[in-house]
């Protein structure tokens, strides 16, 4: 099944538009527990309730070889209903691109995989050979300050304007394999964003520790035909508790964000 459809599907399923990011960090979880344990347990207390896995590749490639293996394995463990993306926000030349596609869709299995678009087209196009994958172009960052390569020359015309303009005309050659990267943390972006890609699928980090704006998230992240936003939420679910309980207590933490999803949902729709 291709992406697109896989996350329709899911989304429509779990009535979610919520995608819990794992981001494994050595620091926070529990004493006693394992990177392979610790990320099982969060797959399994809250696969009811999301719409998507993210994976974070550099929290994985932090412990070595093992970890780079418990990846593999835990992708391939999520159930096949489930779209998994894998955020490595890669962007190299293509002759390093294409590696970089078969790590992810050959290698890895994910169904996604993000991208930085500083090269060029170029390095977004050996991703796109992959017609069932989707390629997620970073737009917005969600870092509020130090990220001003994206506003340039101005915050009327900037940078990432420009690159989300041409996205949107490649996705026309490419439908159903590009979507865009927008932060919740810069909500008057997010719109602007949306307004100039209205059918491009979204993936909105930001939500939760980084205190994004989940109605601006909500009111601005669906496409014109319908595909609900995939709105990330790592931290704020995964170390919902650092003590035994925290399975359950990140079961609980997805449950409280998919509600406050479908309240929001719910209030525009009035």
């Amino acid at each position: 099944m291709r992406f697109i459809d896989q996350l329709r599907d899911a989304q429509q399923r779990n009535d979610s538009w919520l995608c819990v990011g794992l981001d494994p960090n050595p620091e926070l979880i529990p004493p006693g527990v394992s990177l392979d344990e610790f990320c099982k347990s969060i797959i399994d207390a809250t696969v009811d309730y999301v719409c998507a896995y993210k994976f974070n590749l550099a929290f994985f490639l932090s412990y070595g070889p093992s970890g780079y293996e418990t990846l593999g394995e835990l992708i391939a463990d999520v159930p096949d209903a489930i779209p998994v993306i894998l955020d490595a926000k890669f962007g190299d030349i293509s002759y390093t691109a294409q590696q970089h596609a078969r790590i992810a869709f050959d290698v890895l299995k994910a169904g996604a995989v993000t991208v930085t678009p500083y090269v060029g087209v170029e390095g977004i196009l050996p991703f796109l050979d992959y017609r069932d994958a989707m390629a997620i172009v970073l737009i917005r960052s969600t870092n509020r300050y130090g990220n001003d390569f994206q506003t340039w020359p101005s915050s009327d015309s900037p940078l990432f304007r420009y690159v989300t303009a041409e996205i949107n005309t490649l996705a026309q050659q490419y439908p159903g394999q590009i979507g865009l990267s927008a932060a919740a943390t810069l909500p008057r972006d997010l719109a602007r964003i949306r307004n100039w890609a209205p059918n491009l699928p979204f993936l909105i980090p930001g939500i939760g520790a980084q205190e994004g704006d989940l109605r601006t998230a909500v009111q601005h992240g669906a496409t014109r035909t319908g595909i609900g936003p995939i709105i990330s939420i790592s931290r704020a679910i995964t170390y919902a508790s650092q003590d035994a309980d925290y399975a359950k207590a990140a079961s609980a933490a997805a449950e409280k964000w998919v509600a406050d999803i479908r309240r929001e949902r719910e209030a525009l729709a009035v």
